[in-house]
């Protein structure tokens, strides 16, 4: 594939900005990692047919880049996950890959920066970035966690530049675009290749010192390839407006709501249609001397590799808790119902559920020891005749972690 080749120009892109010290006049710190895990899932593939159990180890390696002046930000990582041994079909020759580069520059009144990132995972096992770049970009939720009954690999390469400028001491504007590009290794049926394209601009206004409020504006253009591509291409063309207050309750809590409303239009060659509805988001977190917690709440609308454009209502709950200065606790609970924009396409209408809790030693300075279990269940709308899926998985990990200090 024309993505998978294009691997090592990126590889070669991020070395080379590593050692670059004539752009950012100093080196940068390195922040190496590694880690070995062992794994159990007695349903990896969420299917309600019958199955067996997925095991094994994997060997987990990453190297982070990090860069701060005043005038310019430099982020960035290169992990692989490399499965050492597995049992099971789901998780055989599935190894994930991962590159992301995030560069900013700040002047007086303005600020722009260049995301960029490639991923190469599946569907049943997803590569995640945890710093995505800019908060004005939206998150990165992977609504096809579990669309498919079968690992195929995934190519997933995401560009976003942006800018802003701060207009007074209290408004700003900006502008940003963001290309999705997905292609995946094999077919399947209810999977297709697709690009999505988005503009967006938006107008910040701070009210006080505690509340400020935000408008945007996106245009988004979704093409997605048919599994036989003589039978043409879904297009999907959408507009929202959103409003949103952004509310500071303390030091320690802040609140953000956003509605708005969306507008699309679906075709191909062989029919067209199209559809509006309303968007809403409601966002929180709170921080204490022990606990962080974030609650998000949600419609919005996510390109998927179902061919579509899909609505999901989704809630989303973390918790991170100190235990002891060696000793903590994390708990991430996901859950959302997806529907698609078109009415004639099942496979992107169920509901999916994911809870994991995690307990984590700090060994020493440099090694940690974590142990977690992950629940999955699934309700896909045109299984009638089958009950929920559902997954228990729990994972072993120990990992090296050179301080970023050092």
């Amino acid at each position: 594939m024309a993505m998978t080749r294009g691997l090592p120009c990126v590889a070669v892109a991020l070395i080379a900005v590593i050692f670059s010290d004539v752009v950012l006049g100093a080196a940068l710190e390195l922040q190496p990692s590694a880690s070995i895990r062992l794994f159990y899932d007695d349903n990896a593939a969420l299917t309600t047919q019958e199955h067996d159990f997925s095991a094994g180890s994997e060997f987990l390696g990453a190297v982070g880049i990090s860069r701060e002046t005043e005038a310019v930000t430099l982020q960035g990582i290169a992990r692989l996950n490399l499965l050492l041994d597995a049992a099971g079909d789901v998780y055989r020759d599935k190894d994930n890959q991962l590159v992301s580069l995030l560069f900013a520059s700040k002047g007086e009144l303005s600020r722009w920066q260049v995301y960029g990132s490639w991923r190469r995972d599946s569907i049943v096992r997803a590569a995640t970035v945890t710093q995505e770049g800019d908060a004005n970009v939206e998150p990165d939720d992977d609504v096809d966690a579990g669309l498919v009954q079968v690992s195929i690999r995934r190519n997933r390469l995401v560009l976003r530049p942006s800018w802003s400028r701060e207009l007074s001491p209290r408004s700003a504007v900006g502008v940003g675009y963001r290309l999705d590009h997905v292609v995946y290794d094999d077919s399947a049926e209810g999977l297709f290749d697709y690009q999505d394209h988005a503009l967006s601009g938006y107008h910040f206004y701070r009210i006080t010192e505690r509340d400020q409020i935000t408008t945007s504006l996106n245009l988004k253009s979704y093409r997605s390839s048919g599994g036989v591509r003589e039978e043409g291409e879904w297009d999907n063309d959408r507009f929202n407006i959103m409003l949103g207050l952004q509310h500071s309750y303390s030091e320690t809590a802040s609140g953000h709501f956003q509605v708005g409303w969306y507008k699309a239009r679906f075709a191909n060659i062989e029919e067209s249609g199209d559809t509006d509805g309303y968007l809403f988001r409601i966002y929180g977190e709170k921080r204490t001397g022990l606990t962080r917690f974030s609650a998000r709440i949600g419609r919005t609308n996510f390109s998927s590799g179902a061919g579509d454009v899909v609505n999901a209502d989704e809630l989303s709950l973390s918790m991170v808790r100190d235990l002891t200065e060696t000793m903590g606790f994390a708990l991430s609970v996901r859950a959302f119902q997806s529907k698609s924009l078109r009415s004639d396409n099942p496979y992107t209408n169920r509901r999916y559920l994911a809870l994991t809790p995690t307990l984590s030693w700090q060994i020493t300075r440099w090694w940690s020891l974590d142990t977690s279990y992950r629940y999955r269940r699934q309700k896909r709308d045109w299984e009638i005749n089958y009950d929920s899926a559902e997954s228990n998985s729990v994972y072993l990990t120990v990992r090296y972690e050179r301080p970023a200090s050092l």
